[in-house]
C-alpha cells in the first residue's frame, strides 16, 4: 500500500471505526482492510491482496461496473453487495482514491444497515402492499390508485434526495426545489428551529419570490411542537399566520399541506406545500408528504452528524499540522535563542540591545509553539494525583497580579475534593489563560470566580459529547461577569487562531491550548456563555483513585433512581437538547412534566394551572429571566418550591446579585440521579 494512502487511512481510522476496504480495480484485489471490516467479513481479509471473488458474491461484470463508476466521480456511489459465504447483503459506498504513484483506487465503506437504505426498504414494502391492493380492487378503489401515484412521486423524490450532497451549504435549498418539482406543487417551504425559534431555512416557487428565505417567525419550536401534538389544525393555523405576518402574503389553508419535520425523534419544524387555486399543477397528498418529510428529517440528521464529524476532522487536521510545524520551529528557535544568549555575553554594551531583542522575540516564539503543541495534544505531560485546591492556592498571588484592580477575584474550594490526574505546570498555564481571557472580557471591571467541585458525568452526558468517558471528575470552573459570547463565537472558541480581539491583541491560541491540554489529560471542557451576562468555562479532569475500591458504589447519589415519584413539574429551559434530556428524565422518574422554552410561556401556564415545583434555567431568552419568573411563581403559589439550574456555577449565580440568598440551585451538567435527589428533597414523593 503506498505511503500516502496509508497515511490518509491512518488519519481516517483515528476518527472512525467504520468497515473500510481499499480496492485496486485493475487487479480486482483488496489491498487494505480496516479492523471493523475484518470483524464483519472474517479473517480472510487479514492477508494482503485478497481477490474480490473470495469476498463478494456479486456478478463480476456488475461489480466491475460499480468500481469503474466509483473511481470516475467525486461523490460516493451507493450500491449493495453480497458477502460470502452466507451472501449477506450490505450497503456499499464507493469513493475515488488516488495513490502517490497516480494509480486509481476505490475506497469502499460497508454498512450493515444504512439508514437511508432501511427507509428505502420500508417504503418499497409499503408500495408493494398498495400495488397488490390495487390489483384486487382496481375498479372499486380509484382513490387507492391516486395514492399509488402519490407514493411513486414520493419514491422519486426520495431517490433524488439521496443524491443531494448534505455537506454543501445550500443542500436544503436544493432539496426543497426538487421536492417542489417532483411532488408537482407550486411552492414549498421548509421551516426549522434556530436557537429555539422557527426560521425559514429554505423556500422554492412562490415562497422564494416572496422573499421569505432566512426569515424568523414569531413562533417558538416548543410551542409549535406542543400545539401539533394537541391540535394539528391549530398548529397549522399558527404557522400560516406567522408566515403572513413576516411576508404580507396570505396563504390559503385549504390548498396547503403542512407536515411536521422530525429529527432524531424530536419535532424540529415543518414542511409546507401549497398550490394556487385553479393551478394546473396538482396538490401533494398527505401520504407522500408524510414519507417525504420523514426522509427529509433523516437527511437533516445526517447533515448535522456529518457537520460535527467535519468539525472534528478539521480540529484533528489542524492539530496534526500545527504539531508538526511547532516541533520543527522549536528546533529553529533553540538555535536562535542559544546563539543570541552567547552574543549577549560577548557584545559591547551598545550592541547588547539588539541581542536582547532577539532573545525576547525567540522566547515569545517558543511560547507560541508551546501553545501550538498543547492544542495538537503533543506536549509532554506528566500527570500525577494532585490536590487541585492546594495548587490553586499556590498560584493565587499570580492570578491576582494577572487581573486588574477593578476585578474581584474569588477562589471557592470544593469540600472533600478528590485528587485529579493533571500535569501541574500545564494546569497552571491553562488556568492563567482562562483568567486572562476573563479579564479581557471585563474591560470595565466585574467579578471573576474560580471554583472546584467533585462531578460525575454519566452515560447520558457522555453519549451526547465526543471523547467523553462516563466517570468521576474533578471540575475546575472559571467564571466571569463580562461581555459573554454569542453561540456562533462559542462554537469556534477552541479553534486555533480564532479570536474576536483586534489585530495584535492576541494570537487566538489561549482557549485552543486549554482545549488540547484538557483533552490530552483525558478530560473534558465545556463553555457556557450568554451575551451581556458572562461566561463559565468548566474543565473536567479524571479523578485519581489508587486504592482499587469500587468508586461507583462509593460515590453514587443517595437516591433510588427506580423509585417512582409523584408530582407535576413546570420545566423552563431554552436549550432544546437540555429540555429533551430533563423532560425524559423526569418522565421516567414518574413526574408529570410541562416543558416550555421561555419565561413568558411559563408565566402564562402558572396563571392557569397549579404545579408542585418550578424547575427553571436562570438565563432565558426574552424580556424575563428565571429569577423574575420565580417571583411571579411565588406571588401565585407562595408554598411552591423553585429549583434553579444553570451552566454557571452556584456561587457565580447566587453572589453576582442575580438570585436571592438561600435559593435552591443545581449546576449543569447533572445526572438524573442528582436531579431526582434534589426534587425528592424539595417536594417528596410517594413510593
Amino acid at each position: 500500500m503506498p505511503e500516502t494512502v496509508s497515511t490518509m487511512l491512518g488519519a481516517i481510522l483515528d476518527l472512525t471505526d467504520d468497515a473500510i476496504l481499499v480496492i485496486d480495480p485493475s487487479s480486482r484485489t483488496i489491498q487494505f482492510s480496516s479492523p471493523r471490516a475484518i470483524e464483519i467479513i472474517g479473517r480472510t481479509l487479514a492477508s494482503d491482496n485478497v481477490p474480490l471473488s473470495h469476498i463478494f458474491a456479486n456478478d463480476e461484470a456488475e461489480f466491475d461496473q460499480f468500481l469503474q463508476r466509483s473511481k470516475s466521480v467525486t461523490d460516493p456511489i451507493i450500491s449493495q453487495v453480497s458477502i460470502l459465504p452466507g451472501k449477506n447483503v450490505m450497503t456499499a459506498k464507493g469513493r475515488r482514491m488516488t495513490a502517490s504513484d497516480g494509480t486509481p483506487k476505490v475506497l469502499l465503506l460497508l454498512e450493515r444497515e444504512a439508514e437511508l437504505a432501511h427507509r428505502f426498504r420500508l417504503i418499497s414494502d409499503r408500495i408493494t402492499g398498495l400495488r397488490t391492493e390495487v390489483g384486487r380492487r382496481v375498479l372499486a378503489e380509484r382513490k387507492l390508485s391516486s395514492n399509488m401515484t402519490a407514493l411513486r412521486r414520493a419514491l422519486d423524490a426520495i431517490r433524488k434526495m439521496a443524491s443531494v450532497d448534505v455537506s454543501s451549504a445550500g443542500y436544503l435549498d436544493q432539496t426543497v426545489a426538487l421536492i417542489a418539482d417532483t411532488l408537482e406543487v407550486d411552492a414549498v417551504m421548509l421551516v426549522m428551529d434556530t436557537l429555539g425559534q422557527l426560521h425559514v431555512s429554505a423556500a422554492a416557487g412562490r415562497f422564494a419570490d416572496h422573499g421569505l428565505h432566512d426569515r424568523f417567525l414569531e413562533v417558538s419550536r416548543v410551542d409549535f411542537a406542543r400545539h401539533w401534538a394537541d391540535d394539528p389544525q391549530r398548529a397549522k393555523a399558527l404557522l400560516l399566520a406567522a408566515i403572513r405576518q413576516v411576508s404580507g402574503h396570505a396563504i390559503n389553508a385549504t390548498d396547503t399541506m403542512t407536515v411536521p419535520i422530525t429529527v432524531t425523534g424530536v419535532t424540529r419544524g415543518a414542511l409546507i406545500c401549497t398550490t394556487e387555486p385553479g393551478s394546473v399543477r396538482g396538490m401533494a397528498t398527505q401520504a407522500e408528504g408524510d414519507i417525504v418529510a420523514e426522509v427529509l428529517g433523516n437527511l437533516i440528521a445526517r447533515a448535522e452528524t456529518e457537520a460535527r464529524l467535519i468539525h472534528a476532522q478539521k480540529l484533528h487536521a489542524v492539530g496534526q499540522l500545527t504539531g508538526g510545524i511547532a516541533h520543527d520551529f522549536n528546533n529553529i528557535l533553540a538555535v536562535v535563542l542559544g546563539n543570541a544568549e552567547i552574543l549577549l555575553d560577548e557584545l559591547k554594551s551598545n550592541e547588547r540591545e539588539l541581542a536582547e531583542d532577539i532573545v525576547d522575540a525567540a522566547r515569545r516564539g517558543a511560547t507560541l509553539t508551546a501553545r501550538l503543541l498543547a492544542f495538537a495534544r503533543k506536549q509532554p505531560l506528566k500527570p500525577e494525583a494532585t490536590d487541585v485546591n492546594v495548587l490553586l492556592r499556590e498560584i493565587e498571588p499570580l492570578l491576582r497580579r494577572t487581573v486588574r484592580e477593578n476585578i474581584e477575584l474569588s477562589l471557592i474550594n470544593g469540600g472533600n475534593l478528590w485528587s485529579g490526574r493533571v500535569d501541574k505546570s500545564q494546569f497552571e498555564n491553562a488556568v492563567l489563560n482562562l483568567v486572562a481571557n476573563a479579564r479581557d472580557a471585563m474591560p470595565t471591571g466585574g467579578k471573576l470566580t474560580i471554583e472546584t467541585a467533585n462531578v460525575r458525568l454519566d452515560e447520558n452526558y457522555a453519549a451526547q459529547h465526543d471523547e467523553v468517558t462516563a466517570g468521576h471528575y474533578v471540575m475546575v470552573a472559571v467564571s466571569d461577569s463580562g461581555t459573554g459570547m454569542s453561540p456562533e463565537v462559542a462554537k469556534e472558541a477552541f479553534t486555533p487562531f480564532f479570536t474576536t480581539k483586534t489585530v495584535g491583541d492576541g494570537s487566538g491560541l489561549g482557549l485552543s491550548m486549554v482545549f488540547g491540554f484538557v483533552k490530552q489529560s483525558e478530560g473534558h471542557v465545556k463553555i457556557y456563555s450568554e451575551v451581556g451576562i458572562g461566561t463559565t468555562i468548566k474543565m473536567y479532569f479524571p479523578s485519581a483513585y489508587t486504592d482499587g475500591s469500587d468508586t461507583s458504589a462509593q460515590l453514587s447519589d443517595d437516591v433510588d433512581s427506580e423509585a417512582q415519584r409523584r408530582g407535576k413539574i413546570l420545566l423552563t429551559e431554552d436549550d432544546a437538547g437540555v429540555l429533551r434530556f430533563i423532560t425524559r428524565s423526569l418522565t421516567r422518574l414518574g413526574y408529570e412534566v410541562e416543558a416550555v422554552s421561555n419565561a413568558e410561556d411559563a408565566a402564562a401556564l402558572l396563571r392557569r394551572h397549579s404545579y408542585d415545583l418550578l424547575l427553571t434555567d436562570v438565563v432565558l431568552p426574552g424580556v424575563m429571566n428565571g429569577a423574575e419568573l420565580a417571583e411571579i411563581a411565588k406571588s401565585l403559589a407562595p408554598d411552591m418550591p423553585v429549583l434553579f439550574m444553570s451552566g454557571y456555577t452556584e456561587n457565580v449565580i447566587v453572589h453576582n446579585g442575580r438570585l436571592d440568598p438561600d435559593v435552591e440551585f443545581i449546576s449543569k451538567p447533572f445526572t438524573r440521579e442528582q436531579l431526582a435527589s434534589r426534587l425528592a428533597a424539595l417536594i417528596g414523593y410517594q413510593p
